[in-house]
């Protein structure tokens, strides 16, 4: 579904569109991509509101550039997005998604509208601004919810008699994936771990997570390069394609934003055959997430996107 992905220097960005959508919230990298990016509709998508770090600068810079603020994010899903697909009549389009800010739960309904609205010649590209290294708030955060991030990515058809396989994805919350991996019991566990932007981070992904030592459980650990999404994806896909046949495979996109993009992707690729679940942890302030020195740019094949997404509609329907 992929068909190109580029890595750049944050300072030497530069984006051309018709259309960027970014999410508007807190965190001090949100608006990093948006800054460098021509396009005649900038659309801001509000995060729920939590009044800490850069909320209110981010807010004052998007009113002062002209974004077009989200505040009802089920109407933009519902009636602006697919009437600015309409509105294009014959003309193929290049639109932007900034995911570096946007909740994976927001994110995984705006992809999916999108895949359905977009056509074959479209261009879709994503961003992602990789955070600079801060040093974690090392208290365990309470796990708040465990389960599927929609409806459509619940695993509707796959079989619940088959032995469950666990494929997460690292971030470095303490202690969150060994909560995760004892209350579900898997018979297997695929931990993903991403690397390449800062030795710091990896540091601290394995200090959170024990060293990869998850004693009692059947589990593997595999790292991925943060900037070479193609090789992620098809690693990612690829190892779920051969789990399927023989396990009920649940995917815990942990980690970094272009993880939980990735198994957005692996998802529309197998629908209804894995399911997609989100960890909501609980803490007394979530955290900065600054930008780091880096945009990641992977290019989407429309077609390929288009059809799953059909696919996958006519599968909910029936």
């Amino acid at each position: 579904m992929i068909s190109s992905s580029h890595k750049w220097d944050l300072d030497a960005f530069v984006s051309d569109v018709d259309a960027l959508i970014y999410g508007l919230g807190y965190e001090s990298r949100c608006l990093e991509v948006a800054r460098r990016t021509e396009a005649r509709l900038h659309y801001a998508i509000k995060m729920p509101s939590l009044d800490l770090h850069s909320y209110g600068e981010n807010l004052k810079e998007a009113d002062i550039r002209a974004h077009s603020i989200v505040d009802d994010f089920d109407a933009f899903l519902r009636r602006v997005l697919p009437d600015f697909f309409q509105t294009q009549g014959q003309k193929n389009v290049r639109i932007g998604v900034d995911i570096s800010s946007i909740n994976r739960a927001m994110l995984f309904r705006l992809m999916s509208v999108l895949a359905m609205h977009c056509r074959q010649e479209d261009v879709v590209q994503i961003f992602y601004t990789p955070a600079a290294f801060d040093e974690p708030d090392w208290r365990f955060p309470q796990i708040e919810s465990l389960g599927p991030i929609s409806p459509e990515f619940s695993g509707f058809s796959a079989d619940p008699e088959k032995p469950l396989c666990l494929i997460l994805g690292l971030g470095f919350e303490p202690g969150v994936s060994m909560g995760i991996i004892s209350q579900l019991e898997p018979s297997a566990s695929f931990c993903f771990w991403g690397n390449g932007s800062d030795e710091r981070f990896e540091d601290a992904v394995k200090k959170a997570n024990f060293d990869f030592s998850f004693t009692g459980f059947n589990t593997l650990t595999r790292p991925y390069d943060l900037f070479d999404p193609i090789g992620t994806y098809t690693s990612l896909e690829s190892l779920s394609y051969g789990l399927i046949r023989d396990f009920n495979v649940i995917l815990v996109p942990m980690g970094p934003k272009i993880f939980a993009f990735l198994s957005f992707l692996v998802g529309m690729a197998h629908p209804g055959s894995l399911a997609i679940w989100r960890a909501a942890q609980l803490r007394a302030q979530p955290f900065d997430a600054r930008a780091g020195e880096s945009v990641i740019q992977v290019t989407l094949d429309a077609r390929t996107l288009s059809l799953a997404a059909r696919q996958r509609h006519s599968l909910l329907a029936g």
